[in-house]
């Protein structure tokens, strides 16, 4: 098994590019990578470095990361990984110069801003993960402005992220939850909001002013009315969808070219269980009024505005184990373990 797992390790690396570090990490025993404790593989990488995470049925605990690093695993859905494991962090938080680091493909519990001295925090990039409670970074001084948060799956009922810097672009995500604190500067754009609530509002606008919100498909299939924005002022709702699966009527959103109380027709998502998310589909079928919808002129929703969202969070750079196979299971001493093993990539 440690040969085995040695030799995925090695598949994996090749797909990453060539000049950078790679460092394996992974918790289970005699697994083979370069460390088993993860903040040990984060304080001995360089900037610019990769950490490749392996799936795992342990926690790795949280992690500070204070210089630019790309973590990135095979998703955050076990289905991407033979034995049912994903990558499960705690809580990332950011500080030092950790500028332009990405998170990929990871199930993550909450990224904040970490308690050390934060120099430059701007234009990190969270991409394909699952992440069960927020992003609560963004900063008024000017240091973490720039942010990229798309294509993630956002578990919470509440505040999925909350920022109030600058020039973040909230793109192609699925989020129970809403937004705060954002400003004129920032975009939300192509997202699936999902409310599950049962009171008459559930707000997942707070505390914004003058944010751009566009192509984005509002549904819910619990009894709210209406899609609540609590102390915001001069949102700008553009090209987007709203629609209740219980038949309740939702109180039109302000602003241009809003589809009001309309079904996206998505390509299954049957009635009872729409919130389904990795069972469900969320393309938009034949027919749906969102094709071609949104202001750029591609679809509303996850999959607009030609990106490659992906509900397992595979990272696009990383291949995905479509089988193994084992052709000598009894193996002599000095002989060879002949392993078949096969990936496909995102197209």
């Amino acid at each position: 098994m440690k040969i085995l797992n040695i030799t995925l390790t090695i598949c994996l690396i090749t797909f990453m590019a060539s000049a950078q570090t790679v460092h394996t990490v992974d918790n289970r025993s005699q697994s083979g990578a370069l460390f088993t404790d993860l903040q040990d593989a984060i304080d001995a990488a360089t900037a610019g470095d990769i950490i490749q995470i392996h799936p795992s049925g342990t926690t790795y605990g949280n992690a500070s990361i204070g210089k630019r690093l790309h973590l990135v695993t095979l998703g955050h859905d076990p289905i991407t990984n033979d034995q049912g494991l994903t990558a499960v962090i705690g809580n990332i938080s950011f500080f030092g110069t950790a500028a332009n680091s990405e998170i990929r493909g990871l199930t993550i519990n909450a990224i904040v801003l970490g308690g050390g001295t934060a120099n430059n925090l701007d234009g990190i990039h969270i991409i394909h993960n699952r992440i069960n409670s927020a992003i609560s970074a963004g900063s008024a001084n000017g240091i973490t402005d720039f942010w990229i948060v798309e294509g993630n799956y956002f578990t919470t009922n509440g505040t999925a992220l909350l920022t109030n810097a600058d020039g973040w672009l909230i793109k192609n995500n699925f989020m129970f939850g809403g937004v705060s604190s954002l400003n004129v500067t920032n975009l939300v754009t192509n997202n699936i909001f999902f409310s599950t609530s049962n009171t008459p509002t559930d707000n997942f606008f707070s505390n914004c002013t003058s944010t751009i919100i566009s192509n984005n498909i509002f549904v819910t299939n619990g009894n709210m009315t209406e899609f609540g924005i609590s102390n915001s002022t001069n949102l700008d709702f553009r090209n987007n969808l709203t629609y209740s699966y219980v038949g309740n009527t939702i109180i039109d959103l302000p602003g241009t070219n809003n589809l009001n109380n309309t079904n996206p027709m998505f390509v299954s998502a049957p009635t009872a269980e729409e919130d389904d998310f990795y069972n469900n589909d969320y393309h938009l079928a034949t027919g749906s009024p969102g094709i071609n919808y949104g202001t750029e002129g591609t679809n509303i929703g996850i999959f607009g505005n030609n990106f490659l969202f992906d509900p397992q969070g595979r990272p696009d750079l990383m291949p995905f184990p479509t089988s193994l196979t084992i052709n000598n299971n009894i193996v002599a001493p000095g002989q060879n373990l002949n392993v078949n093993f096969t990936a496909e990539q995102k197209q």
